[in-house]
């Protein structure tokens, strides 16, 4: 069992069983009083906390989303005063040997923002994320190594552009340069992203630790998993500012972070791109496959 015990902060709404899955596999990598943010109290804190006696529980009485949920538990972090922050999902596990992974990263790499290696649950021979791009003038922001074999990855950490929320690992320096999340502005999806770069243009690195392993309860947003989806479920998509590929929370994502003046010519690449990759993954992954008796 490591010594390392930063705070993990995990946003939850509903989910009990993958709840209760996340918090035994930290308990079992050495996590010590992890937070987490109940949101609305669907998730079950008082219940979890009850089973674990080694949990502290925020319980909103509005929905904050993920990315609201993740600025309350920063906070509480600080006024314990916990050295290391680890933003945390409720749909993932953590490899037994997590924690002691991204504390040897973390002692030869002081003050940076480290992320995890994310890989399918359901296959765990794959990654499903390992930090990210950003391509201004190509495929625009995209995650790392996105269903590649694990044997592919480097053996060494390496350089990232941006990091999801999940098993990002923050110290309270790398706050203090990039400040916390911009919950308004992107309650659910892009606020991680947009932490992550924010600190790196204040001169925080930004490196994903290959060997600290996750394995992610991958939902029906994936057509690796699931199928594409509908026509019209992903133009809803599109229109909702919470989801993953609301146009308007990338047109803010690169009107902060993308090239200056050049932004809207490299938003509009994105916008292509996005429309043949829509292509490619109904061709690849019909939605017949989701759909298909079991």
């Amino acid at each position: 069992m490591t010594s390392f015990a930063p705070a993990v902060i995990i946003p939850a709404y509903g989910r009990l069983e993958s709840t209760r899955r996340c918090l035994a596999s930290l308990r079992a990598a050495g996590a010590r009083r992890p937070i987490l943010i109940d949101d609305c109290g669907t998730a079950g804190g008082d219940l979890l906390a009850a089973e674990t006696g080694d949990l502290d529980v925020i319980t909103t009485s509005r929905p904050v989303w993920w990315a609201g949920a993740a600025v309350l538990g920063l906070a509480k972090a600080v006024e314990r005063g916990d050295r290391h922050f680890l933003l945390f999902n409720q749909d993932v596990t953590a490899a037994p040997d997590y924690l002691r992974r991204l504390e040897e990263t973390e002692r030869v790499n002081p003050g940076t923002l480290i992320g995890s290696t994310v890989l399918y649950s359901n296959d765990p021979s794959r990654v499903w994320s390992a930090g990210g791009a950003a391509e201004w003038f190509g495929r625009g922001i995209r995650a790392r190594h996105h269903g590649s074999p694990v044997k592919d990855l480097p053996a060494e950490p390496f350089e990232a552009d941006w990091l999801p929320g999940m098993g990002t690992l923050v110290s309270p320096d790398v706050l203090r340069l990039a400040g916390t999340l911009d919950a308004e502005r992107f309650p659910l999806a892009w606020a991680d992203t947009d932490f992550s770069m924010r600190a790196r243009e204040r001169g925080v690195r930004v490196i994903v630790d290959p060997a600290a392993r996750l394995f992610h309860e991958v939902g029906t947003y994936d057509p690796r998993v699931a199928g594409a989806q509908r026509v019209r479920t992903d133009l809803r998509w599109l229109r909702d500012p919470r989801h993953h590929v609301s146009l308007s929370a990338q047109t803010e994502i690169w009107r902060r972070h993308g090239p200056r003046g050049l932004w809207p010519v490299s938003l509009a690449m994105r916008v292509v791109v996005l429309l043949a990759n829509y292509v490619r993954m109904r061709l690849l992954y019909p939605r017949e496959r989701s759909e298909a008796p079991s």
